[in-house]
């Protein structure tokens, strides 16, 4: 519990790693297995930009036709014999205008703007046919051309040769083949309406591909996002305790949650925004280009505008969103304290209290929350209205091209709906940058726990430690917790044979858990070791450690699980075999031979008097940190589980602090049995718990201060004598162990 109201806690750290979009690629190895998926994903996006393209420069048809008397193939011919020749024509009164000369025209220098091209080789020609004809020109062929001159109405003939037709003209050339060749009403309306049933079904097919592009990558995210998240809780359990004892375990469970749900949106925008809004304005600036090269100017001058105010606003959005992750953690802290806790706070009237701290912490949020909205909410008017000042400059400059002649209507009218067309992409893609850097600020809190350094000794090639043979031995063992001015062990020595049952007792703090978690090497010592058989155990694996015991921990661990499972929990083995039989019941995986083993360590403990009382037995379902058992209940079932693990080492840790004497009683005539040749190491406040130990060691401020059996301590030993007559009480009530002389502690 809190004390003292909501504590102010520091804002994370900044991330040493680069603020670029790209960052988030650093998921992409997660993807790896499933690229296949990925790359029709991205070309079903690719083809969905290409579409909205293709209905853009479907405009310029449309209009033609509509605004204009010119067929389509006379318009594609115009076309083409423009770029041949380096210049352009304009159709009036039947007659072809020359509008304007280009500076590499083919065309020679006594021909001049507003001349009339009248003839082709020596036939006068309509201006759809003089069209034609210069379009299906060889490359070396010449022509002779006929122009009438604007200012004095002299005709005049010259000699040119046309360049070479492009690939794509080579291809428009071919396309209007299948094209009504007619200007006449009829034809242009069969043409129009050819057009659009090809834009409509060029339209379906992009919605198809659009379905199946964000499905795929949608699948790929979600998979890659589920290997993530396995490689994170991989990590997470082999991080050291030291890590919870900082960190604690609610800011984990928000990475696991929050941030990744944050990295899967980040790569679906990634793999499906950012590669569908820029490829749109990819392919309509290639139109554009096709259409009148100079919309270049334009883009040049107005993306670096563009990029500066997407990048600034992502800055402010990645350190918001990095901010409210962190307040997110904190807010699951305090729920999580308030509702394990949820007895205290009512057993002491502190409803008003917890809810006004949680609403402390959710405000932090929301002020995080909406400075990130704010960004969202500014940077689409801003590009609006960057985007409008752009279009309207463009709009004044296309319209004088047009009222010069140099530009048609039609192309006016393709180029403006192209500028929206680029501007709409750039314009999502102020919001997708916003986007992705929330996301990268996920990818940094993930990555942080991914990067640090696994707990010492539980990954690597080092060898399997030996059974124990003779003796258990700590040697000037030192340890200081993070953030504590006092080591919890100072300079600790002592031995345990093999076989030996020891007992720990001291005050609170006085380092006794601290001193067994040396041994499970929950922590390794800051100075000296720990040694099996003469060997530091930091030279050999953890797990074939942690084999070789077992363990009831001062707080007992009950799984929301089966009562069954949770005591298989002390044999990985059975209960894998368990699990798989449950989810593959029409295999058989032999159980029978082995289950009965749960109901032995259950009797053993004296759990299977109350759990055979249960409406499904060894099947109940036990409740979150096994809500539904008694504190007794939940002790006998974490001891069930210890004696099932049959290891050759027990640590038991407050083993029976909260079960009745009757049943303490029981359990201990049963584990004294089960002890037999194992070495034991006991923590207790009970008198009785470690009657039955051959030593006892005393601990005091991190130090051992004597050692010896019972009735010895009892005489000698003050500190021994206090805790006795202070806390452990005998089977009968009555104080145990009161001293006679106290006596001068010995040394150990």
């Amino acid at each position: 519990m809190r004390l003292g109201g909501p504590a102010k806690e520091s804002p994370p750290p900044r991330s040493r790693i680069a603020r670029s979009p790209l960052h988030l690629l650093k998921v992409l190895p997660y993807a790896r297995p499933y690229l296949r998926q990925l790359w029709i994903g991205i070309a079903c996006i690719a083809f969905v930009a290409m579409t909205y393209s293709i209905n853009i420069m479907a405009l310029l048809p449309v209009i033609t036709l509509i605004a204009d008397d010119q067929g389509i193939p006379s318009w594609v011919h115009q076309s083409i014999a423009e770029k041949r020749l380096g210049v352009v024509f304009s159709t009036a009164d039947n007659a072809v205008m020359l509008v304007k000369i280009g500076g590499g025209s083919t065309l020679p220098g006594e021909v001049r703007r507003r001349d009339l091209l009248t003839h082709v080789d020596g036939q006068p020609c309509e201006p759809g046919e003089i069209y034609r004809r210069l379009a299906y020109l060889e490359p070396d062929q010449t022509a002779h051309l006929t122009f009438t001159a604007a200012a004095s109405s002299r005709p005049y003939e010259i000699q040119i040769t046309p360049r070479p037709v492009s690939l794509p003209e080579r291809a428009m050339r071919q396309a209007v083949t299948w094209l009504p060749q007619e200007s006449t009403k009829e034809a242009r309306m069969q043409t129009l309406v050819l057009i659009l049933t090809g834009v409509l079904i060029i339209g379906c097919l992009g919605g198809v591909c659009r379905f199946f592009g964000e499905y795929l990558i949608a699948f790929v995210a979600g998979r890659a996002l589920v290997d993530l998240r396995k490689r994170m809780f991989q990590r997470v359990l082999r991080l050291p305790l030291s890590y919870f004892a900082v960190h604690g375990t609610s800011d984990t469970v928000s990475r696991f949650v929050q941030d990744s749900q944050e990295i899967y949106r980040g790569v679906n925008f990634v793999f499906a925004k950012s590669l569908r809004e820029p490829l749109k304005a990819l392919f309509v600036f290639i139109v554009a280009m096709f259409i009148d090269w100079r919309i270049t100017l334009i883009t040049v001058v107005s993306a670096p505008l563009a990029a500066i105010i997407i990048r600034k606003f992502g800055k402010i959005t990645r350190k918001a969103n990095r901010r409210l992750l962190h307040e997110f953690g904190r807010m699951l802290s305090a729920l999580e304290a308030a509702l394990i806790g949820i007895r205290v706070v009512k057993g002491y009237a502190m409803e008003s209290y917890e809810r006004k701290h949680l609403h402390a912490v959710d405000r932090q949020m929301l002020t995080h929350q909406l400075r990130i909205e704010r960004i969202d909410a500014l940077s689409s008017p801003v590009f609006e209205t960057v985007g409008a000042v752009i279009a309207a400059l463009a709009i004044l400059y296309f319209a004088n091209q047009m009222f010069e002649g140099l530009l048609s209507f039609a192309k006016f009218g393709t180029l403006a709906a192209c500028m929206a067309g680029m501007f709409d992409p750039v314009r999502k893609m102020s919001s997708f940058y916003n986007r992705v850097q929330r996301a990268n600020a996920a990818v940094d809190r993930v990555f942080e726990v991914l990067e640090l350094p696994d707990e010492a000794g539980s990954t690597g090639r080092k060898p399997a430690l030996p059974p124990l043979r003779e003796s258990i031995e700590l040697r000037n063992v030192s340890f200081t917790y993070p953030g504590s001015d006092r080591p919890a062990l100072d300079q600790v020595s002592l031995r345990i044979r093999k076989g030996e049952r020891v007992a720990f007792v001291g005050a609170n703090g006085s380092g006794k858990t601290t001193l067994l978690s040396m041994l499970m090497r929950f922590f390794d010592p800051q100075q000296g070791a720990v040694l099996f058989d003469g060997e530091d155990i930091r030279n050999f694996s953890i797990r074939s450690l942690r084999n070789q015991i077992s363990l009831v921990t001062q707080e007992t661990i009950i799984f929301p699980d089966t009562l069954g499972n949770n005591i298989a929990y002390g044999n990985e083995r059975l209960l894998r075999r368990i699990v798989l039989q449950s989810r593959h019941p029409e295999r058989d995986y032999r159980l029978e031979d082995e289950q009965h083993l749960i109901r032995q360590a259950a009797v053993a403990a004296h759990a299977d008097e109350f759990i055979r009382e249960k409406p499904d037995g060894y099947d109940t379902i036990v409740g979150e940190h096994g809500a539904t058992l008694s504190g007794g209940q939940r002790q006998r079932i974490a001891i069930a589980r210890a004696i099932l693990r049959n290891a050759p080492i027990f640590i038991f840790d407050e083993a029976t602090s909260q079960i009745d004497a009757e049943s303490e009683q029981k359990i201990h005539d049963a584990v004294e049995r089960f002890l037999e040749g194992r070495t034991a190491l006991i923590i207790a406040h009970r008198l009785s718990t470690i009657l039955q130990a051959d030593r006892i060691f005393v601990l005091e401020r991190g130090k051992i201060v004597d050692v010896g059996p019972h009735e010895e301590l009892v005489r000698r030993c003050p500190l021994y004598q206090t805790l006795c007559n202070s806390q452990m009480i005998d089977d009968t009530g009555e104080t145990a162990g009161r001293p006679t002389e106290p006596a001068a502690s010995e040394p150990v």
